[in-house]
């Protein structure tokens, strides 16, 4: 990793919110600094077929590869040079590649193809003009916004890294939101917390993974990146009590899309084919994988006792997640 692309990490990482596909709370997130392995070359830039479009009312060019899950999206006149929209397409394809091979289930159908934005002033990030995940307000669509691999002072050194997969952290941290969108739910009864579907626990990490920036055999002892939502670890958590591995990670979320599909969410969710599972029905595809209850590695990762009918009291240094159902308003900020 160059001492450029770890500092554009770190610097970028500060000013990033992250929100979801219901109406948004706050939060930000960290990277981890460990050394990038060698991923080897940069992908081949070829040109990505594009064609005009509109997003909610606005002009826009769209590039997309036939039957990819995702398209990016440049409001016009687009601001961006295509040479850098055709690096960005094919280091982020090579990535998504990788993230899905770890998830075990990409971002759902309904919800495709996801637009990538790279220009967080235009007609939709704007209204959070830092990296974000979401749903558009009237079609059933998931987007993110992104700037691509960060900062750099020259547009040639932009390219050259938009097609090395190091340098996807950001666009995949936002996408792998997405994949949540319609999976879970942050209410349980009269309790909601929309934090719980930002997942950061897995969120903030997975994508290190993908990339090589952290190596999957630290997946269960490598816990100095930004925490949770919650403020803990829960994936470290889940290792150290039940034996979690990154495999288990992986047939968890294809078990959570499974509950989606078969309808056996328990949360109505406007707009979606079916409910949404809860945080407490994922905590039951954990237990059955694990072969252990892991309602105590939530607890010590501080999430709500709430989301599994306060079974637990919040272990002592938890911050006690409110109890109202008011999100944060989206123009609030990081």
């Amino acid at each position: 990793m160059t001492r450029n692309f770890l500092a554009t990490l770190l610097l970028a990482v500060t000013l990033t919110a992250c929100t979801l596909p219901v109406p948004p709370g706050e939060g930000t997130t960290s990277v981890p600094t460990a050394e990038a392995t060698d991923e080897g070359a940069p992908a081949e830039i070829v040109p990505v077929p594009s064609s005009s479009i509109q997003i909610e009312g606005v002009a826009y060019t769209a590039y997309q590869m036939p039957g990819d899950p995702f398209r990016f999206v440049c409001q016009e006149p687009c601001p961006l040079d295509v040479e850098y929209i055709y690096a960005e397409y094919a280091g982020f394809r090579l990535g998504h590649a990788k993230l899905i091979e770890l998830t075990g289930v990409d971002t759902l159908a309904e919800l495709q193809p996801v637009d990538m934005h790279l220009v967080l002033d235009d007609s939709i990030c704007s209204e959070l003009p830092v990296g974000h995940a979401y749903v558009y307000a009237k079609v059933h669509q998931a987007y993110t916004c992104s700037d691509g691999p960060g900062y750099y002072p020259t547009l040639a050194e932009k390219i050259e890294m938009a097609t090395r997969l190091e340098g996807q952290y950001f666009p995949l941290h936002e996408y792998m939101h997405t994949i949540f969108f319609g999976r879970l739910s942050g209410t349980a009864g009269n309790f909601q917390d929309y934090k719980a579907a930002f997942f950061h626990d897995y969120v903030v990490p997975v994508p290190s993974y993908a990339i090589g920036i952290l190596d999957p055999v630290e997946f269960c002892s490598y816990h100095e990146m930004a925490p949770g939502d919650y403020g803990g670890w829960l994936i470290y958590d889940l290792c150290q009590q039940n034996g979690f591995q990154l495999t288990d990670l992986t047939l968890s979320l294809i078990e959570l899309d499974n509950l989606y599909q078969t309808g056996g969410g328990q949360v109505a969710q406007d707009g979606y084919e079916h409910p949404a599972p809860t945080v407490a029905q994922y905590r039951d595809i954990l237990n059955n994988l694990l072969g252990s209850d892991t309602t105590q590695a939530f607890a010590s990762a501080c999430w709500p006792p709430e989301f599994f009918g306060s079974s637990y009291s919040a272990a002592p240094g938890c911050v006690t997640a409110p109890t109202g159902g008011t999100p944060t308003p989206i123009n609030s900020g990081p």
